[in-house]
């Protein structure tokens, strides 16, 4: 089944050549904000798709506090669990940053307690922005076979296995960063998920997020994955696009965001990869042979200048995360583009400007991209 949520996503289904699509393509800067249901009936203030976000929220640090953020505290619901089996525990360091030791260089971020901590509050955002919801797939009611590629801390696999007690739960990374204590239907391995296959068959969901800008090939990974997928069963990819958007015109030509999420493209190229990827996720799926591509994205704004409070929430969570990242590409991407250290920290401190100016309107999506293995003889 698909997970339940009150929720209205924007969602594109295809089914052989038919299409239909539940989005306008474009709306008034002065529409006003649809209300969302959440779960106790109430109005909900996180937007799915092309709903416009109203703005008017204060830039007041007060607010909100990142700070309040612990990414420890997540870990506190799994005491009743097994110990973690893992062997690589080596790690390797550039310009004061660590990173992964095992293929070296493949997976050019952090690993360090810095990132993690950024990975952990990027998980507790999307979880207040799609009101908890881990996937959009519309499983079966018992899936009992899931693998987590890019695994990352674990947080995604760790909840999922709570959820889904009759599950296992494989999640696959190249670092050894998960908790030391999982769920009793979770695992961790660690491997290069763009390897050969070697983590089993008949898989309900193949999961990925955040990791379509950062493959060599997609396609390829989503072949291996359709593959070991059983028939019938999906792969999801979950991945925040690299372009700079706006329902009102308010972003400035020469916006120093802008200008990095420019440079990012650049940075990423030079390992291989593509930046901007989220976007063509239905192309990557069909290439790959999957059927009936659902598409869902939801928008995450640079900051809190939204005038509802749970999407000044998400707006400080996604704002955070992003200045947190600048030290990332900057201990490795930048460097190797020439940039001298003074140069990328007066540039970095622009950027961080930047996300505070309330007269800015600007957002990230996320997108959601679906795709079923055809049943036997289909």
């Amino acid at each position: 089944m698909e997970e339940e949520n009150p929720r209205t996503a924007v969602q594109e289904q295809q089914h052989g050549d038919a299409q239909s699509t539940s989005h306008t393509d474009s709306l008034s800067a002065t529409q006003p904000v649809q209300a969302l249901a959440t779960s106790d009936g109430a109005a909900g203030g996180l937007l799915h798709g092309d709903a416009a976000i109203e703005a008017g929220g204060s830039d007041e640090d007060g607010e909100f506090s990142a700070t309040d953020f612990d990414a420890d505290s997540i870990d506190d619901d799994h005491s009743d669990s097994t110990s973690l089996r893992s062997s690589i525990l080596e790690h390797s360091y550039v310009n004061g940053r660590r990173y992964h030791r095992y293929r070296h260089g493949r997976y050019p971020i952090p690993n360090d307690e810095a990132e993690q901590n950024r990975e952990d509050m990027l998980h507790t955002m999307m979880m207040e922005s799609t009101d908890g919801r881990l996937f959009y797939a519309p499983l079966g009611p018992n899936p009992q076979k899931v693998i987590d590629l890019g695994t990352g801390t674990g947080l995604w696999a760790i909840e999922f296995g709570d959820r889904y007690p009759s599950a296992e739960i494989t999640g696959l990374d190249l670092s050894p960063i998960q908790p030391t204590w999982v769920p009793p239907n979770v695992k961790f391995l660690v491997d290069d998920v763009e390897a050969e296959w070697l983590n089993g068959d008949d898989f309900d969901l193949v999961h990925l997020r955040n990791m379509i800008p950062i493959l060599k090939s997609p396609v390829n990974l989503l072949k291996q994955a359709y593959e070991h997928i059983r028939p019938g069963g999906w792969v999801e990819l979950q991945d925040v696009d690299g372009v700079v958007h706006t329902d009102d015109d308010s972003v400035p030509k020469d916006w120093p965001l802008k200008r990095l999420t420019d440079l990012l493209v650049e940075a990423f190229a030079q390992f291989g990869t593509n930046a901007n990827a989220a976007e063509s996720g239905r192309e990557y799926l069909e290439e790959a042979g999957f059927v009936n591509i659902q598409h869902n994205y939801i928008k995450l704004p640079y900051g809190t200048w939204p005038k509802d409070k749970l999407m000044r929430l998400v707006g400080m969570y996604y704002r955070t995360a992003c200045e947190d990242f600048l030290p990332a590409v900057g201990a490795m991407h930048f460097p190797r583009m020439g940039w001298e250290k003074a140069e990328m920290e007066v540039f970095f401190a622009q950027v961080r400007q930047s996300m505070r100016d309330p007269k800015v309107h600007a957002y990230g999506k996320m997108h959601f991209w679906s795709g079923q293995k055809p049943l036997a003889g289909a």
